[in-house]
């Protein structure tokens, strides 16, 4: 008996272990593999990080450009390129829509070291360099194309070179179109005999002023961001500006014909304080220089592609758009240009028109 009773403990001894080694394998079988999960069965390796190029360093940059222009949406685009190409070295804080004052204000802060970066319409460049006004004389150059090959060729280079020993500031690219101009008028202007004794807002630059008062005009030097309140208190009956700049700021809420002029193809200088530059090292130089080439193409894209819808858009909210002809307007104006050019460098008008 006592064999008996041993040999049937052992038996369901025998029978506990092998269920319970059942039960323990049915339970492997029904977990799920990564494969059914989807998961990986390696850890996932992160992905790689830009390397951190030099100390850490903060950029302002100023300009006047609206909040939705695509001049703003290309300094966001710069920011934006710069982080990311520095490992997060260089961050840039954008000051949009005159924050840091008009295009004056900034060129001088960047002169004077207060304002890191801007980029100023070239013809304000030209408070500091004379030669700078080729860039934003009316009617001089024939076609965006002509204009561009002048600013980014041997002419360009040396005049930013000049400037850099003039002013201490660095010109980083000069890429950047500004737009064609146009003219905008709170009373029905339609041609150039209705220029005539009609009160203009412009920019502080002289190849402005002599043209427009050629055109018959009477020329009003108002700051860009008192331009709205200008036309709104009938100190001026209009202005000029691109059609993005037209559109972006609202003028044409008051001013409800729009005269396309085209009398100007325009470029913003990117500009930075050259003892900031020097603070930098060089690989962040290089970050900075290739950014703001490239954003510069993003810009002209944007401008390109928008020019047509602002026009649309003016057209739909009110705006009557004429387009005269132009031939009394550079009759008025083109040969007078020479001579205009004169004052700032012997030889320079030939040297413009080489780069058609």
């Amino acid at each position: 008996m006592k064999k008996m009773n041993i040999l049937l403990c052992m038996l369901m001894v025998s029978f506990v272990i092998l269920s319970g080694c059942g039960k323990k394998e049915a339970e492997n079988n029904t977990q799920e593999t990564p494969a059914e999960t989807g998961e990986s069965s390696e850890t996932e390796t992160p992905a790689p990080q830009t390397e951190a190029v030099g100390d850490p360093v903060e950029l302002s940059v100023a300009h006047i450009g609206a909040l939705e222009s695509p001049s703003n949406l290309a300094v966001e685009k710069f920011a934006e390129l710069v982080k990311e190409r520095s490992g997060g070295t260089i961050t840039v804080t954008n000051y949009p829509a005159s924050q840091l004052g008009a295009d004056r204000e900034i060129l001088e802060g960047i002169v004077g070291g207060t304002i890191d970066m801007g980029l100023p319409g070239a013809g304000i460049t030209a408070i500091y360099l004379p030669e700078y006004n080729i860039f934003d004389t009316p009617y001089i150059f024939e076609s965006e194309e002509h204009l561009m090959n002048a600013a980014q060729g041997e002419l360009g280079q040396e005049l930013a070179d000049k400037f850099l020993e003039t002013t201490g500031v660095r010109v980083i690219t000069q890429n950047w179109k500004r737009g064609t101009r146009q003219s905008i008028f709170a009373k029905d202007v339609k041609d150039l005999e209705d220029f005539a004794g009609v009160k203009i807002r412009l920019p502080e630059v002289e190849a402005y002023l002599k043209a427009f008062e050629l055109l018959g005009t009477k020329p009003t030097i108002v700051p860009f961001n008192e331009t709205y309140s200008a036309l709104q208190q009938g100190v001026v009956d209009g202005m000029e500006c691109p059609l993005d700049w037209i559109y972006d700021n609202k003028f044409y809420e008051i001013c409800k014909y729009l005269v396309m002029t085209n009398h100007d193809y325009s470029i913003m200088t990117v500009l930075m304080n050259e003892n900031k530059w020097n603070s930098l090292s060089p690989e962040q130089q290089e970050i900075i220089q290739t950014a703001a080439v490239e954003a510069g193409e993003y810009e002209n894209q944007l401008l390109a592609d928008k020019e047509s819808e602002y026009l649309e858009k003016m057209k739909e909210a009110g705006v009557t758009v004429y387009e005269p002809d132009l031939e009394p307007f550079l009759e008025k104006v083109r040969p007078v240009l020479p001579e205009i050019t004169a004052a700032w460098g012997e030889g320079l008008y030939d040297k413009i028109q080489s780069y058609k």
